[in-house]
């Protein structure tokens, strides 16, 4: 490839431009005139930004993909979520007539799923989803349900575990 008069500032780049045709200079050209002003530019930087003169910042430290700890893990939350799901379908009765009741305890498990946020009473939108709800909250929601379904509990038992569930973190007064 020959070499190529490549300019030194943005002026000098824009009077070029102005001076050649509409495709007079390839687009090979343009990106290594881009790409010398970048060096330019880099090369002459002081290390001052949008006017502010900020201290170098070293941090020994190296960046940990973990540091949201137990906060999040869509996988384990996944998991858990449909887990509890599950154990809630195969054990909470069937049939129409009981829908009332299982929608009365879902309602109470995803209040606490989703840190407070109630079903609206029109059936709108909640604006909150208890698959994301913390990593902490899902596995007492697991631990509550999985201990109720190992001993065949009633409807009421899992409804009053998650009652008590939502009354000690404030959800419910």
């Amino acid at each position: 490839m020959a070499d190529i008069d490549e300019p030194h500032n943005f002026e000098q780049f824009e009077d070029e431009q102005n001076n050649k045709k509409e495709g007079d200079q390839s687009e090979q050209d343009f990106l290594n005139a881009l790409k010398a002003m970048s060096e330019e530019s880099e090369a002459n930087a002081t290390g001052k930004q949008l006017g502010f003169d900020l201290p170098e910042y070293e941090d020994d430290e190296e960046f940990k993909p973990d540091f949201t700890g137990d906060i999040q893990n869509p996988k384990e939350q996944y998991d858990l979520y449909y887990t509890i799901r599950r154990l809630l379908m195969a054990n909470l009765p069937k049939g129409a007539k009981n829908q009332k009741l299982r929608q009365t305890v879902y309602d109470e498990k995803n209040l606490y799923l989703r840190n407070g946020v109630e079903r609206p009473l029109d059936g709108s939108t909640v604006g909150a989803d208890s698959r994301q709800a913390y990593l902490e909250f899902l596995r007492i929601a697991y631990s509550e349900t999985q201990a109720w379904a190992s001993r065949g509990g009633a409807p009421y038992d899992i409804f009053i575990e998650y009652y008590n569930l939502n009354k000690k973190m404030g959800f419910r007064k």
